[in-house]
């Protein structure tokens, strides 16, 4: 049914976007009915056993067993080092320039930043003033090459997108840094005092939530004419707001490659203010590439957000 979010737009059922966002709690039932009755030996964890098998698929955008975080890579000639990071504005020039250094130090080749402000690029201490910037509302793309073009992706609503084209060595690539609707959803929504609360405080964010699902597909119905009319190998990365299996994971996967999915390392959840395994920020790119590695850094704390890194190799065809 999960899968069912591949062909089934929100517009006519959003419900199957709530199904993919339980998907982790539903997996871990699922293994604790299939544990129970194998040790009841009942006859039925046969069929459980079995439908295990296929969750194997689904399992693998959200976590890879196994694997250490990779080292730094040196950088060569056909490789570039990708960052997203969703930033939470920042606030506060401490914390700002704290950050500052610490992507310095991780020595990205392209950056894709998230809910920033754009004066913090304005400033008279202009943040990474040292590189490349494509800065537009809520989003921004920092480089180490030169940016040749650039431009501001107008998506209705809350949705924020930006593109820049850089220009590495002989080739160029086209970049995309992409926020799509916030749920607007807050801690306090989820503190329930009493049954007759719960049932309210569901139909709200029942409500909030498949809002939110049908927004995404107008905005990603606009973004994806420049993916598809990209004359360049394209990288697509940001705070999707959905979670892998969704219909918006799908619709932007269409015609890309999932890097984590690829080349993760360990488990992929980025979002974690709300104590819930939600991996909402994505790196996707064209077959140009081949992903080397991709990781989360849960050690980076600036942000309600850990930071998505992964290593791309350019195809030698391009």
């Amino acid at each position: 049914m999960v899968y069912m979010n591949k062909w089934v737009s929100p517009k006519v059922f959003p419900y199957f976007g709530l199904l993919a966002l339980g998907f982790p709690v539903l997996v871990i039932v699922h293994l604790i009915f299939t544990f129970i009755w194998l040790v009841k030996k009942e006859m039925i964890f046969i069929l459980f056993l079995l439908l295990t098998v296929f969750l194997f698929f689904p399992i693998k955008k959200y976590i890879h067993f196994g694997g250490k975080m990779p080292e730094v890579v040196q950088d060569t000639e056909n490789e570039l080092k990708i960052l997203t990071y969703n930033i939470r504005y920042a606030n506060g020039s401490k914390d700002l320039r704290t950050l500052e250094n610490y992507i310095i130090e991780q020595d990205v080749d392209i950056a894709f930043f998230q809910e920033i402000y754009t004066r913090q690029w304005r400033s008279e201490e202009t943040f990474l003033a040292d590189r490349y910037n494509a800065v537009f509302d809520l989003v921004s793309i920092s480089s180490k090459y030169p940016i040749i073009n650039k431009q501001k992706i107008i998506l209705p609503g809350n949705g924020y997108a930006c593109m820049a084209d850089i220009q590495k060595g002989q080739e160029i690539i086209r970049c995309v840094s992409l926020y799509l609707e916030p749920m607007f959803l807050n801690k306090n929504i989820f503190k329930i005092k009493e049954v007759d609360e719960a049932t309210d405080k569901t139909k709200i964010v029942t409500e909030k939530l498949t809002t939110g699902f049908k927004k995404h597909e107008v905005q990603i119905d606009l973004l994806s004419k420049y993916i598809k009319e990209s004359p360049y190998p394209i990288i697509v990365c940001g705070d999707f707001n959905s979670v892998p299996l969704s219909y918006e994971y799908f619709a932007l996967k269409k015609d890309l490659v999932d890097v984590f999915e690829v080349s993760g390392k360990n488990i992929g959840m980025t979002f974690y203010d709300y104590f819930y395994p939600i991996r909402i920020d994505y790196i996707f790119t064209s077959k140009d590439f081949i992903p080397k590695n991709s990781y989360v850094n849960k050690r980076a704390s600036y942000s309600d957000h850990y930071p998505v890194f992964a290593t791309l190799q350019l195809k030698e065809n391009n």
